[in-house]
């Protein structure tokens, strides 16, 4: 085996890429990069122990007849190894525009779900891609033109998932050397050489130009994204430890949850990583989450309750007590009257039931003091008993005396979120409140020695 493959070979195994009994999709599109990623592993395949290679080619229906050429190349080469091929066809600029995303992005999108659809198809369980070191540096520049921190530093990972890049540590000359003392012609994409596309000025202007200055750029810069992505992993385990457990997610949407005063003693570092991936959470990804986006999040540790700031994809990050919540949820103010006549489960919308019994007092009675069983003397309770959403001018009494507190108040000493006060379901008789539900129980009706009738409240929340 010679230097080249046996270099291949000690990469993926320092990235534990392949073991033993895979099988493997390639990406082969006939350019130099994917011929010789196909004919490296198939030198590599009985030393590894592969079990399969499927090789899938896309034909983006770009360059006419060209890229009809290039898709009975690979064939033909897929045909002279053994390697069993599968080709995919896709209008990519139409596709692209259906999309609202550039040619670029969409033929990525419809390369990856092609690998998927035959990876699943054919039983195998590794995608391998062709990237190698030129491509890692242009991905690098190209970042850090757009704007990005670490994670886009790093550039592309040798390992993500199920795909792996076993070239990603070759140059481009070393392919084309490879090739070349293969004999092994390959395919050359004409739309490589123009500047219409932005990593096409990276690779013919900005890298040369950068060669230019000092021949090691390429090598220079896969340090530095090396180093970024062994820094962001650690900032990453740092910060999320516990993260899971602040997030909820239900038909209505995702939120995100952060403590303040935990947040309050991160290091700047941790706490920009946190609300960049709180956002990506809801977001479902971290395209179009801009720096400008996670530091206006961060401010809100430092800002007063009730301050909002509008974020992509529909979400809004709010400062509320103790908490930062990020969410896309969309609040439904609905205002709801459910009048209490007598025993019944009564659903409470979006909230769950009241279950009431009206009974006997019994001398064996012991009064409730779980959160969601209540019981009061009904004999105390006046006409007009309902579940209702919250009104101006109520209130709850408080202490035997009969002092009394606002029901607004009530929400603010239990810190809950104002977007959810419009519709907590209390039980009330006009503005006094019997029982603000989970929250806070009345003085007034209390059970006692002259009582003959309890009425017995036990709420049922949605889902249970």
């Amino acid at each position: 085996m010679n230097s080249f493959t046996n270099e291949i070979y000690n990469y993926i195994k320092d990235y534990s890429m392949l073991e033993h009994d895979d099988s493997v999709v390639i990406g082969v599109s006939g350019g130099a990069d994917s011929v010789c990623l196909l004919l490296s592993l198939l030198e590599l395949r009985q030393r590894i122990g592969l079990s399969n290679i499927v090789a899938v080619h896309i034909n983006h229906m770009i360059r006419g007849n060209e890229a009809d050429e290039d898709e009975e190349f690979v064939k033909e080469l897929c045909c002279k190894y053994d390697v069993e091929f599968v080709s995919f066809h896709k209008d990519i600029p139409v596709y692209a525009a259906s999309k609202g995303i550039t040619i670029e992005e969409a033929g990525r999108l419809f390369r990856y779900k092609c690998f998927d659809e035959v990876l699943k198809a054919k039983g195998c369980n590794k995608i391998a891609v062709a990237h190698n070191k030129n491509d890692l540096a242009e991905t690098v520049i190209f970042n850090m033109l757009r704007g990005t921190g670490l994670k886009g530093m790093s550039g592309m990972a040798p390992v993500r998932d199920n795909i792996i890049r076993p070239l990603l540590n070759i140059t481009r000359d070393e392919i084309e050397k490879y090739l070349c003392d293969k004999g092994q012609a390959y395919r050359e994409d004409s739309t490589n050489s123009e500047l219409d596309y932005t990593r096409n000025k990276i690779r013919h202007i900005v890298i040369p130009a950068m060669e230019d200055v000092n021949s090691g750029a390429i090598k220079h810069i896969c340090q530095i994204a090396q180093e970024a992505s062994r820094s962001y992993e650690y900032i990453h385990e740092q910060a999320m430890g516990g993260y899971e457990e602040n997030v909820e997610e239900d038909d209505f949407g995702k939120t995100v949850s952060l403590d303040v005063s935990q947040l309050y003693t991160f290091n700047p570092v941790l706490q920009e990583h946190v609300v960049h991936e709180a956002i990506a959470s809801v977001a479902g990804m971290k395209k179009n989450i801009t720096r400008n986006n996670i530091m206006s999040v961060v401010s809100l540790i430092y800002q007063d309750t009730g301050r909002m700031v509008e974020l992509p994809y529909n979400i809004k990050a709010r400062k509320s007590y103790d908490k930062i919540i990020i969410s896309n949820k969309k609040i439904h103010e609905q205002d709801y009257y459910i009048e209490i006549k007598g025993n019944g489960l009564f659903e409470i919308p979006g909230w769950g039931a009241l279950e009431v019994n009206i009974e006997d007092k019994q001398s064996t009675l012991e009064v409730s003091k779980k959160i969601y069983t209540k019981m009061a003397d009904y004999g105390k309770i006046k006409d007009g008993l309902c579940i209702r959403t919250p009104a101006d001018g109520d209130y709850i009494v408080i202490d035997a005396k009969g002092s009394t507190k606002k029901l607004s108040r009530v929400f603010i000493d239990n810190k809950i979120d104002r977007e959810k006060r419009s519709n907590w379901p209390i039980l009330a008789n006009g503005n006094e409140v019997l029982w603000v539900i989970g929250l806070r129980y009345s003085e007034s009706c209390k059970i006692q020695e002259n009582t003959s009738k309890i009425i017995r409240l036990n709420y049922v929340g949605k889902g249970e």
